[in-house]
This record gives structure tokens, C-alpha cells and sequence, in this order.
């Protein structure tokens, strides 16, 4: 009997839902969102109060509203001061996507007020930058960015200040000093702000018709981050530019010139050769020249030697339509 009583007991503590919070909240970070939200749905929270729990329901939540009405829920209920920070970004970052402007002003005077060397200030920052972005407060916005730049300089949150701050000034027609910032962060180590600085480089240059410089952007952004969704933008504002406008002379009419279809810049001159083996079926000379551009050097890879830019254009545009790439007629 006392066996059997036994056996019951544990197998009725397997199937006890987990009810510590700080449990779930180990299970939802570690990303068990099924055993999470199994342990919640067998709690009885309807009069919960217990501020812990409905924060951990409102990580789970997959609609913004709910999770921010569950999130405003736990901050008036019982929860703890370390999971009150979190609270504070969370609703933040839902109600900067929502637009609340109202909303979101509070919460992040209140987290300044409360927390000025807290663990998510730089982000709190930056949230109420992009809040200024949307008011059109541009010169708001670039303050707070600077204030980011001098507290976290070296860090990745000073990395994406600058970003910020660069891609303000481009829309307030700052864009030398932009244009500086962002060829500066282009080449740091940050998988984060190295593609969205290649992409706006590239972005600005198609916009300016600087089509050697938007190609240039666009290969060094292919071949470091091949899956970037800037990919196509680029592609599109290029497709709707002509590059003979500043090539338009014939190749004879100077002196040993001839012309080229550029498929890519590398950094890597293997990842050249394998670019330039891609086209070997054409059964045109194929060539790897070298650039330096800001002190590094770039591996440049050519196909073909046309007589005439016409001659050229024609044969990029054969290339561009199999392989669904921007490439550049470059006179050499």
C-alpha cells in the first residue's frame, strides 16, 4: 500500500506544473517556449496577482498588445526589482513599433530616473532617439546619439550610435560628414553596423549617381553578407539609372581604352577567383585587377574587352538577367 501511495505521489509531482517564476523565466530565456507555456496554461492565473507570472505570460505572448497590456499588468502587480527593468525595455520597444509617443515619453523617463546606470540605459537611449527620428526631431536625435558616442564609444551600443547619428544626417543633407562616419564603421569588425553601413553607402551613392561607388558598396555587401536584405534596394535604385552618363565615349576615341563588366570587389582573392570562375562559360577574358580604396586592398574581378561601351552594355545586360545581379561597365 505504502508502495503504491508511493508511485501516485511521484508520478502526480511529474506532471506538477513549474510555478516558480523564476523557473519559467529560465525556460522561456533558454528558449523552452512550449514547456513554458505548458507550466502556465495548467497554472490557475486568472486572479493571479503574482507580477512574476504575468511577466513571464507576457514574454510568450505573440500579440503586442497583449504582451503589453500583460507587461503594464505585472509592473502594477508583485514582481521583483530585476525583472521591473526588463519590463521597462520590453514595453518600450513595443510601444516605440505601436508609435505610442504619449506612452513611451514616460517610460523612459521614469527608467532614467530610476535607473541611470542600469543595465539597459544605452538602449533606453537610443529607443527614445528613434522616438525623436519619428517626430521628425532630428537634432533631438542626434544629441542623444552623441551622448551614446562619448558613454559607450568602444562598446557595440557607441557602434550603433554612430550608425544612427550618420543615418540622421543624411536625412537632414548632412552628408559629407555622414558619409565619413559611415565609410569609418564600414570597416570595423561589428556584424551589426558593417552591413547597414555598406547599404547606406551604397543607398546614398545610387541616389547620387555615383554609380562606380553604389556598385563598389553593393559587391563588398554581397560577398560579406550574401543574405542582406539591402541586397534588392540597392538593385532597384540602380536599375533605374543609366551608368553610360558618365562613360559615354567610345573606346577608340581614347587611346588604348576598352571596356569591362566589373562582377565583383573582394576582399578575399579566393572569393574572386571563385567569382570569376562562375563565368567561364562565356568564353570571354577573364581578369582580377586590385584596388585600394581607405588603406585596404579590394580584388576586382572583370569579364570581357568590348571596343565600345555600347558593346559592353549589352553583353552586362545578358549577365544581369541570368544571374540576377547589378553588375558596372568600367572603361580600362
Amino acid at each position: 500500500m505504502l508502495k503504491q501511495i508511493a508511485v501516485v505521489f511521484i508520478l502526480f509531482s511529474l506532471i506538477q506544473p513549474v510555478t516558480n517564476a523564476k523557473d519559467l523565466f529560465s525556460l522561456i530565456k533558454n528558449g523552452n517556449l512550449r514547456e513554458a507555456q505548458d507550466s502556465l496554461s495548467r497554472y490557475s492565473s486568472a486572479g493571479s496577482r503574482d507580477g512574476r507570472i504575468v511577466f513571464c505570460q507576457a514574454l510568450i505572448e505573440t500579440n503586442g498588445k497583449s504582451s503589453a497590456r500583460a507587461l503594464e499588468a505585472a509592473l502594477n502587480a508583485s514582481v521583483p526589482v530585476r525583472y521591473q527593468e526588463e519590463i521597462y525595455l520590453r514595453l518600450a520597444e513595443i510601444y516605440l513599433l505601436e508609435q505610442n509617443h504619449r506612452r513611451l515619453t514616460e517610460l523612459v523617463a521614469e527608467y532614467s530616473a530610476r535607473w541611470e546606470d542600469g543595465r539597459y540605459y544605452a538602449r533606453m537611449l537610443r529607443i527614445s532617439a528613434l522616438l525623436n527620428e519619428q517626430n521628425s526631431e532630428i537634432d533631438v536625435a542626434i544629441r542623444k546619439s552623441d551622448r551614446l558616442i562619448v558613454r559607450s564609444d568602444n562598446t557595440e551600443s557607441g557602434q550603433q550610435a554612430k550608425l544612427d547619428k550618420a543615418r540622421l544626417m543624411l536625412a537632414s543633407r548632412r552628408k559629407r560628414g555622414s558619409e565619413v562616419v559611415l565609410r569609418d564603421l564600414s570597416r570595423s569588425k561589428s556584424d551589426i553596423v558593417v552591413p547597414q553601413s555598406l547599404y547606406l553607402l551604397g543607398c546614398q551613392s545610387a541616389r547620387t549617381k555615383k554609380i562606380d561607388d553604389a556598385v563598389f558598396y553593393y559587391n563588398l555587401l554581397r560577398e560579406g553578407y550574401p543574405d542582406a536584405v539591402g541586397l534588392d534596394s540597392i538593385v532597384d535604385l540602380l536599375s533605374g539609372m543609366s551608368s553610360s552618363s558618365t562613360m559615354d565615349n567610345r573606346a577608340d576615341d581614347i587611346t588604348g581604352t576598352y571596356y569591362s563588366i566589373q562582377v565583383g570587389v573582394f576582399s578575399s582573392r579566393s572569393n574572386a577567383k571563385k567569382q570569376s570562375n562562375i563565368f567561364k562559360a562565356y568564353k570571354k577574358k577573364r581578369d582580377i585587377g586590385s584596388k585600394t580604396i581607405s588603406g585596404k586592398k579590394y580584388h576586382v574581378v572583370y569579364i570581357g574587352k568590348f571596343g565600345t561601351f555600347e558593346e559592353a552594355k549589352a553583353f552586362k545586360l545578358t549577365l544581369e538577367k541570368t544571374h540576377a545581379e547589378a553588375y558596372q561597365v568600367v572603361a580600362r
